[in-house]
């Protein structure tokens, strides 16, 4: 179990700034517990009389942890700020916002909670830095997909447009409050009933889709475009990750790579076991391209399970040249199919002063930017009886997924 208290799951990020004495962008570094990234920034827009959109950051940090980032502000002044669940610090300034690019990984140090058997963890901390652990998009990437309905990334590619519209907003999620999860599922009791669906809506792009679809009902992508680039973009890397987890899965199956297995959000996690050097220095060595109409693959049998994929799903690679959203599109990039944690170490191993007859461990460790801290807490949870690890003990967050990156 992680994430019993925030300050049990910090996450520091790493990053290569460009710093200078002026520029256009101040640089700011963030901490914050029980927000997201996008709140936090919401918070500190409203608190200085910023615009949202002036607001720049590399990564979504974890919500329910004690995270530290940076963030840009276009033409901020050097203001600190220190509330509750926020600290804002000026640290310099720089030339260009902040970006994912600048991000080199992030520092970790986790405590793990009512653990049954530490010699099973520990072991599995060896293998893992000879073996590393698959480098999986972990739950935190989904947390916008509604197994009932689907991947709204899906349905664009498939010129399904009022389903990519029904998709964005009627599906129930798990971090939805019941008013919201209420709401959308009026809007989908009352779909195509646009009068009334306008009159239910809150946010001002529901109003402008819905009054779009009064406006012209037979034409539902004409309404897509309010959807805000900045949610598209998330959409879209949500499928993408869920099209580069299958290929994993499926290259592991089809290589024989030995393996155990984990339920997750969008399908299972399959953790290699490796026997044969060989097989070890394939899958260590392989890196694997994201979903995009012009993509290499590292071999042909990678491009043929690839194509599989996308078969099944009706989809061919050109099916990415989408005709709607222009504003944002699908770029392919290589990923690394093995994850390392760097500078392993066990900070603290003893009782568990909250759960009575269990054991707890701290570790620390680095990340690569993009590979998960959860998912590594999976590999070496996997031997054990507590494989199916929950991040915490509210109810309500236990249906909750956290931020992404990193998380």
């Amino acid at each position: 179990m992680i994430k019993v208290k925030p300050e049990e799951f910090r996450v520091m990020e790493k990053a290569r700034l460009p710093l200078s004495s002026s520029g256009p962008y101040c640089v700011y570094r963030l901490t914050k517990k029980g927000l997201t990234t996008e709140d936090a920034c919401r918070l500190i827009a409203r608190h200085f009389n910023y615009r949202l959109s002036a607001l720049a950051w590399g990564g979504r940090k974890d919500k329910y942890g004690l995270t530290t980032q940076y963030i840009t502000i276009l033409q901020g002044q050097e203001n600190s700020l220190k509330e509750k669940k926020i600290e804002l610090e000026p640290v310099g300034f720089m030339n260009r916002p902040m970006g994912p690019d600048l991000i080199e990984g992030n520092y970790f140090e986790i405590t793990l909670r009512r653990v049954r058997n530490l010699e099973a963890i520990l072991q599995a901390a060896e293998e893992v830095k000879v073996s590393g652990f698959p480098n999986y998009f972990d739950d935190q990437r989904f947390r916008s997909y509604d197994p009932q309905r689907g991947f709204f990334a899906e349905k664009i590619l498939l010129r399904h447009y009022n389903g990519a519209l029904q998709v964005y907003l009627t599906s129930i999620t798990p971090s939805l409050k019941k008013r919201e999860r209420e709401r959308r599922a009026a809007f989908l009791t009352y779909w195509k009933d646009w009068a009334k669906c306008l009159e239910l809506a809150q946010r001002a792009e529901e109003k402008r889709i819905f009054q779009a679809l009064l406006n012209q009902p037979a034409k539902p992508e004409l309404a897509l475009q309010f959807i805000p680039p900045a949610e598209v973009s998330f959409l879209y890397a949500a499928y993408q990750a869920h099209l580069w987890n299958e290929l994993l899965r499926r290259l592991i199956r089809l290589k024989g790579a030995g393996f155990a297995s984990l339920p997750g959000r969008e399908g299972e996690y399959l953790f290699w076991q490796f026997r044969d050097e060989n097989l070890r220095n394939y899958f260590l060595q392989l890196r694997l391209p994201t979903a995009a109409r012009k993509m290499e693959f590292p071999d042909e049998t990678t491009r043929s399970l690839f194509l599989e994929i996308l078969k099944e799903r009706g989809l061919k690679t050109s099916s990415f040249r989408t005709r709607v959203l222009r504003l944002v599109s699908f770029r392919s990039y290589f990923r690394q199919v093995a994850a390392f944690p760097l500078n392993f170490k066990i900070l603290d191993a003893g009782d568990d002063e909250i759960y009575r007859g269990y054991k707890k461990l701290t570790l620390a460790f680095e990340l690569g930017r993009g590979s998960y801290a959860t998912m590594l807490i999976k590999r070496l949870t996997l031997e054990t009886p507590d494989s199916k690890i929950s991040e915490t003990d509210n109810p309500a967050e236990l249906n909750s997924f956290p931020d992404e990156v990193g998380g």
